[in-house]
């Protein structure tokens, strides 16, 4: 690469994960109430509906039980909230191992292990954050989920990787 245009993949993923790092800590800030999808759900489905096309599921998360057939609405607002942080979270990870690695220039091991180090401090910091927002409550297992999806995306990332990689090489 042109030694001039080197530093635009650093820019470039330092940009993406700045922009990703401050809609995950406004999302963090924001109620309970303001990332409800059971308005939205509420509007678009009917209960039985709704509960005829779930199975017959509870989930215990932390002291609450949740029932698919009990409350069809929370439920799947439950399992959205866990999907999104596991995206959120693997997405963060696969940008900021991006960006390391553009950073570290081929030194993959090091990158992986500072992605890994951040991908459990910044949920950490989420978590903490959240302990100031209305209705809203930290929590560890939440960390534990976050780091999960950061390894998750990490994997994907490095998976991807390669696959360019041994293209490459067959050409």
């Amino acid at each position: 690469m042109n030694k001039s245009k080197s530093w635009l993949p650093t820019l470039l993923w330092g940009l993406l994960l700045a922009g990703w790092l401050s809609l995950l800590f406004m999302f963090s800030s924001q109620s309970y109430d303001e990332q409800s999808i059971q308005p939205f759900l509420m509007t678009h489905f009917n209960y039985h509906q709704l509960k005829s096309w779930l199975p017959d599921m509870t989930i215990t998360y932390r002291t609450t039980v949740i029932h698919s057939q009990v409350d069809p609405f929370r439920f799947i607002e439950f399992l959205f909230r866990k999907g999104a942080h596991l995206f959120v979270y693997a997405t963060f990870a696969a940008m900021l191992f991006m960006f390391l690695r553009s950073l570290t220039r081929g030194r993959w091991f090091l990158s992986i292990v500072i992605t890994l180090l951040i991908a459990i401090a910044v949920p950490a910091m989420d978590e903490w954050n959240q302990l100031g927002s209305d209705e809203r409550t930290g929590n560890a297992t939440d960390v534990v989920l976050d780091f999960a999806g950061g390894c998750a995306g990490l994997l994907v990332c490095l998976c991807i990787l390669g696959i360019i990689k041994l293209l490459r090489r067959k050409k």
